[in-house]
């Protein structure tokens, strides 16, 4: 297997500066940065291409600072909830990532955050995605589609009714954008990523504690229930290639709960650091599974 694209996005180090991104993900073995628009300053995208070309490293998936087409409830105070109005600032967010080049633009429907309460309107998230999805094919760019929890009150929450979901909306650069965290509880999930891996343009990688105590209550991948390895091998069979990017919330109190063990109270590049460790152990699981499971299949014929 070829080496794998490692990338870190921005909200996995809530107290770093963009800059300060770039810098501790190059220096720990990342080869992409992710970078979340609420970390750039204005007047600081040249210097953060510089620094990007200067320390190697590509980009991955962007995330504008107004994400998903429908509210989410940590959006801060005052933000604006017309899915329209917050359609028009994500197209803003698309042109101007569009000179760093990002594999993918993250955008999301939306969630509630309460289990069973899907978000909506639907139409207004059909009619903003294709939306989205013109302004970045005039730019090149790639809408990768979130594909959210079920348990925090998304519109949807499969890969099956999300495929299909995009297929209505009928955009060529439209794909799934898969997390672990959102996704590792889908039943069938192993044969629906087998399915609709050529349909996944974008992954997230992170694994699950025992027990979630909020929904920024995440581990490093192979942690916790340690689920990251056989989604990665199902994910590899299913011929995806790109990116793999770290995505680790561990509330410190920034989204309202203090968790005396969260990884944010670590200094980032120490985070950094574990995580890459982290990753590169659950990838070479990932590896022994895929061959494990082949073997299987020798055996049965």
């Amino acid at each position: 297997m070829p080496t794998p694209r490692y990338a870190v996005n921005s909200w996995s180090t809530p107290h770093n500066t963009a800059l300060e991104d770039i810098e501790q993900v190059a220096r720990t073995g990342g080869h992409a940065v992710g970078l979340f628009e609420g970390k750039m300053k204005d007047g600081e995208d040249e210097e953060l291409l510089a620094a990007m070309e200067t320390h190697g490293l590509g980009a991955s998936f962007f995330v504008p600072r107004v994400w998903s087409i429908v509210p989410v409830p940590f959006n801060p105070p005052g933000t604006e909830r017309d899915p329209a109005a917050r359609t028009e600032m994500i197209c803003e967010s698309i042109a101007r990532f569009a000179p760093f080049e990002p594999a993918v633009v993250v955008v999301g429907p939306g969630v509630t955050g309460v289990p069973g309460e899907r978000a909506g309107p639907v139409a207004a998230i059909a009619e903003g995605l294709a939306r989205v999805a013109d302004v970045a094919a005039e730019h090149n760019l790639q809408i990768g589609f979130e594909l959210l929890a079920e348990r925090r009150g998304s519109t949807l929450h499969t890969i099956p009714e999300t495929v299909e979901f995009i297929d209505q909306v009928g955009r060529d650069n439209v794909g799934v954008m898969f997390d672990v965290w959102h996704s590792w509880c889908e039943p069938d999930l192993h044969e629906h990523l087998r399915e609709y891996g050529s349909r996944i343009n974008s992954v997230h990688v992170n694994d699950i504690r025992q027990e979630e105590r909020s929904n920024f209550d995440r581990e490093l991948p192979g942690e916790g229930r340690g689920v990251a390895a056989p989604i990665v091998a199902s994910l590899i069979e299913a011929g995806y290639d790109g990116w793999w990017e770290l995505e680790v919330f561990s509330d410190d109190g920034t989204f309202g709960n203090d968790y005396p063990d969260s990884l944010w109270k670590l200094p980032h590049e120490d985070l950094l650091a574990r995580a890459k460790t982290a990753f590169d152990d659950v990838w070479a699981h990932a590896l022994e599974i895929v061959n494990e499971r082949a073997g299987d299949v020798d055996a049965e014929h």
